[in-house]
């Protein structure tokens, strides 16, 4: 078994195979960066990612990263060794929550070979992904398939 580090062919894939770890840190910033405006006037709604003083009032105390982020780091994850539409074209990413993954976080997200297929004429790979906070704990788990075209 391999740590995959690069762009690779379907047939260089192999079953407990590690994709190359991803580590990522998050901060306030980034959170408030990646909320959707329609405009600079526009109020936004209160909510438990950008608006420390209302999510201290909530169950987690504090602003959390949001669960589209996340997913959006594991992209970053498999297109370090596959192309993104390998994820797009017919592949699927499928994220649940753990722990929050709050600003000050450092997570690294560990990702092994699972399965290989050819399905319907597609080469497809499956990965299992978790995803680990600088305290140890799970912060969450994936599952992803993606379909390699060589």
């Amino acid at each position: 078994m391999a740590t995959i580090t690069g762009k690779l062919t379907f047939d260089d894939i192999e079953l407990g195979d590690a994709v190359t770890p991803f580590t990522i840190g998050e901060t306030q910033e980034t959170i408030d960066g990646a909320r959707l405006s329609e405009g600079e006037d526009m109020e936004m709604p209160r909510n438990i990612h950008t608006d420390p003083e209302f999510a201290k009032e909530g169950m987690f105390g504090g602003t959390l990263n949001a669960g589209v982020t996340t997913m959006a780091y594991l992209n970053q994850m498999l297109e370090r060794w596959l192309p993104n539409a390998s994820l797009y074209g017919n592949g699927r990413l499928l994220f649940k929550a753990i722990e929050p993954f709050r600003p000050g976080d450092t997570v690294e997200f560990h990702g092994t070979v699972t399965g290989k297929r050819v399905q319907d004429g597609l080469k497809l790979v499956d990965c299992e992904i978790k995803g680990i906070n600088q305290s140890g704990k799970l912060i969450g788990v994936a599952e992803a398939t993606v379909a390699v075209s060589e």
